[in-house]
C-alpha cells in the first residue's frame, strides 16, 4: 500500500516540476526582450581630447619688400684722345714707313725669303743637320740594328762518328761576334751538347754575313746562332 501511494505521488509531481521549469525559462528569455533598453550615447562617452579641433585660421600674407636698383652714378664724359677739337692750319704729306726687318742673326740688307705664309725680309733658314748617334764602343745587338745581317757563306757541320754511333741528337746554341766585315771572330757555347759542341764551333767559324751599319757607320754585331743535329 505504501509503495503504490509513493508511485502515484511521484507521477503527479514530475509534470508539475517540468511545467514550472518551462515557465521559468520562458520568463527568463521573454522579460529582457520586452523591456525598454536605453543605449548609451556614443558621442557623450567620447573623451574631450578625442574630439576634432577646429582648423587654425590662415596666417595673413605679408608682401615681400620690393628691391629697387641703385641709381647709376653719373660719370663725366671723357673726350676721345684721337678726335681733334680744332682743324689743323696746315696739311703735311704722309711719309712712307720703312719695312719691318726681323732681328735675325746674319741678316743681309735687301735679302728676302718666303716662309709659305708671307714674304719675310732676311736670309733663308739654314737646315740644321741632326748629329750622328755616337758609335758604340762594343758590339751592337741584332735587335738594335735597322737591318739584320744576312748569312752569305754557309758550311754544314760534320756529324761526329762517336755521336752517330751513340745515336746522339740535339741543338747547340752559341753566342757569336761578327766584325765590321761580317766574319765570325768570337764564339761561345751557351747551350751545350757534349758530343756535338766542337762540330758546331768548327762549322760556324767558317760562316760569313753581310756587314752591319749603325748610324751610317760599320759596327760589329753580337748575335745568337743555333745549330741542330739530327740523325737521318
Amino acid at each position: 500500500m505504501k509503495r503504490s501511494g509513493l508511485r502515484s505521488h511521484l507521477s503527479g509531481s514530475v509534470p508539475i516540476s517540468i511545467a514550472l521549469h518551462l515557465v521559468a525559462l520562458f520568463l527568463f528569455f521573454l522579460i529582457p526582450l520586452t523591456a525598454n533598453m536605453v543605449l548609451p550615447d556614443p558621442a557623450s562617452s567620447i573623451p574631450e581630447f578625442m574630439r576634432t579641433a577646429p582648423m587654425p585660421p590662415t596666417p595673413p600674407v605679408v608682401p615681400a619688400p620690393s628691391r629697387t636698383a641703385p641709381a647709376p652714378t653719373p660719370t663725366a664724359s671723357i673726350p676721345s684722345p684721337g678726335a681733334p677739337t680744332e682743324a689743323p692750319k696746315t696739311i703735311t704729306a704722309e711719309t712712307e714707313r720703312p719695312p719691318f726687318v726681323p732681328n735675325i742673326p746674319g741678316l743681309q740688307p735687301g735679302a728676302a725669303f718666303s716662309d709659305g705664309i708671307g714674304v719675310i725680309i732676311g736670309p733663308p733658314p739654314v737646315p740644321v743637320r741632326p748629329a750622328d748617334p755616337p758609335r758604340p764602343s762594343g758590339p751592337v745587338r741584332v735587335a738594335e740594328l735597322p737591318v739584320t745581317p744576312r748569312k752569305i757563306g754557309d758550311l754544314r757541320p760534320v756529324y761526329p762518328e762517336i755521336a752517330r754511333a751513340a745515336h746522339k741528337e740535339g741543338t747547340v746554341i752559341m753566342e757569336a761576334v761578327l766584325d765590321t766585315t761580317g766574319r765570325v771572330t768570337q764564339l761561345r757555347v751557351i747551350q751545350s751538347v757534349p758530343l756535338l759542341d766542337q762540330a758546331a764551333l768548327d762549322a760556324v767559324r767558317q760562316w760569313r754575313y753581310t756587314p752591319s751599319f749603325y748610324g751610317g757607320q760599320p759596327v760589329s754585331v753580337l748575335m745568337t746562332i743555333t745549330v741542330r743535329f739530327t740523325l737521318q
